[in-house]
């Protein structure tokens, strides 16, 4: 584990660096301030990734953090990552939406950003299919907006932590998201949740029975 700070500062813990952890880790190259080649790094392994040139999809360097902007026909996510300890992998620190108000969807209620890096205070994170999320110290809103296997490392309903669905296509209530779950198990002290024809499942990592309805919020 390494510990960096974000953009604002804060002290953070980065567990994905050279692609462990759970994590993803990226190498940029870089000329005269402009990303040319993109690398994504899984278990020591480079694979190039294509930079689309049809004017959808940027980068930028901002005082050494890669900013990727990318615009579809919901909206533009602006993804922003880090080499916090300087050997060259980078990491995703934050995420953010802006939606188009004429777009069929998603429109997510969120629109500050999502962090991919806890800190010591209260953070709003990201979860994503394929890495662990944690949020570390303080009261944590965990945001969901996709489906896939989502795990999360640090559920504690006693700091105040909320699992948050933030779907964009009009999910209303907590009764209509329960009437997707088809399964809820424990493995070990683990609590996986399984929704309808597998399309989802979110394990939250050595909760034990500290978790109930009470900690999930829909905004969507």
């Amino acid at each position: 584990m390494s510990t960096g700070q974000d953009d604002s500062g804060n002290d953070v813990n980065d567990d994905s660096s050279g692609g462990g952890g759970g994590g993803k880790a990226f190498k940029f190259t870089i000329v005269d301030g402009k990303v040319t080649e993109i690398f994504e790094v899984k278990d020591g392994v480079a694979e190039p990734k294509p930079i689309d040139d049809d004017g959808s999809e940027s980068y930028t360097v901002e005082n050494g953090v890669v900013v990727r902007t990318e615009k579809n026909a919901f909206g533009t996510e602006i993804t922003r990552y880090t080499d916090s300890d300087g050997n060259g992998l980078y990491s995703r620190i934050s995420e953010s939406w802006q939606g188009s108000d004429d777009s069929p969807g998603p429109h997510f209620r969120h629109d500050g950003d999502l962090s991919y890096l806890s800190t010591v205070g209260d953070d709003s994170m990201a979860v994503r299919a394929g890495e662990d999320c944690s949020g570390g110290q303080g009261a944590d809103d965990f945001y969901i907006r996709e489906a896939g296997d989502l795990r999360i490392g640090d559920f504690k309903s006693s700091e105040d932590n909320h699992i948050i669905f933030d779907t964009g296509f009009g999910l209303a209530s907590k009764e209509e998201l329960q009437g997707y779950v088809t399964g809820v198990q424990y493995n070990g002290d683990d609590l996986v949740v399984t929704f309808v024809n597998n399309v989802a499942t979110i394990t939250l990592v050595g909760v034990g029975a500290d978790v109930s309805w009470d900690d999930v919020q829909v905004l969507s």
